[in-house]
């Protein structure tokens, strides 16, 4: 299968070109990439909080239904962690075309996840899915070496559009700038409907090693398994953890502040290549698979 983008068209929208290619359109994101973005997500400790965001993802009532009929969180979690994984990289650091194709392979997953009341490549859904992967990569890097000062996050709330206009969400919908964010995420937290479909996906995503396909990954999930749901439990908000079962108690608040405390002190002193090897492995993998034509 060829990886290639093929532009079909060239439209305008306000002042930027906006280019069609064979699944829809290429929107660029409000500024492009630079150290800033590249520096918070190439920390693994930046990917702390992806559980408690696939959490907030199909706690929207659309993400969730879609999810539960079509998707291979239970079959193939791997799979499916890697492919998040590999999005979240190739917009932070791939060039242009490899955003775009990319953004191809993912706008063709999604367009086999339709039902009646639920669509994948809905805009408002995807927009929210963009939203807590920005939240939480924050969250898990500002957890350990503290908060960004507010130009450093102005212009990194900026560059994480990338995220959304991934997604295919034009880069008007993304909040304009952190307050008028702060004021969506509030407004759809409490907005969200946590069905019977959504607690079932959640199970699955908080305990995944009954799913697993080799001894080495159920091991792997089972010594690391408590740690997440603690950090996973602590991100959440109270509504959202309750419901999914992950009540906050003193054993996990205690553990919390702990383990973030070992984090700030530890985390920082380990090597640049130990730190940032997730970010080497998922885009060489990424590349050599758009290299040889495989299936993303």
């Amino acid at each position: 299968m060829s990886n290639t983008v093929t532009l079909r068209t060239t439209s305008t929208a306000g002042d930027k070109a906006v280019e069609e290619g064979k699944w829809g359109r290429y929107y660029d994101p409000i500024l492009e990439q630079s150290p800033i973005i590249q520096k918070i997500v190439a920390e693994s400790c930046s990917m702390n909080g992806g559980t408690a965001a696939v959490l907030l993802q199909i706690a929207s009532k659309g993400v969730g239904l879609g999810v539960s009929a079509h998707s291979s969180f239970t079959r193939r979690p791997v799979e499916r962690a890697r492919r998040s994984i590999v999005y979240i990289y190739a917009m932070a650091f791939g060039n242009q075309e490899e955003r775009r194709i990319v953004t191809d392979a993912t706008h063709r997953a999604h367009s086999r996840v339709k039902g009646p009341d639920y669509d994948a490549n809905d805009v408002d859904l995807q927009l929210w899915v963009a939203a807590t992967t920005y939240w939480s990569l924050i969250v898990g890097y500002e957890e350990v070496f503290g908060k960004l000062d507010d130009k450093t996050a102005d212009r990194a709330y900026k560059e994480f559009s990338v995220m959304a206009t991934g997604l295919r969400v034009p880069p008007d919908k993304w909040p304009k700038d952190r307050r008028a964010f702060q004021e969506y995420w509030d407004k759809t937290i409490s907005e969200l409907e946590i069905t019977d479909e959504a607690k079932a996906v959640g199970q699955d995503v908080i305990y995944p090693a009954g799913h697993l396909p080799s001894w080495g990954l159920w091991l792997y999930a089972q010594l690391t398994g408590p740690s997440t749901r603690i950090t996973t439990t602590e991100l959440l908000p109270e509504r959202i953890r309750n419901e999914f079962g992950l009540p906050s108690t003193v054993y996990t608040r205690t553990a919390y502040t702990i383990s973030r405390a070992l984090n700030q002190l530890i985390y920082p002193w380990l090597p640049q290549s130990l730190r940032h090897f997730p970010k080497n492995y998922y885009l060489q993998d990424f590349r050599n698979r758009v290299a040889k034509g495989s299936r993303l």
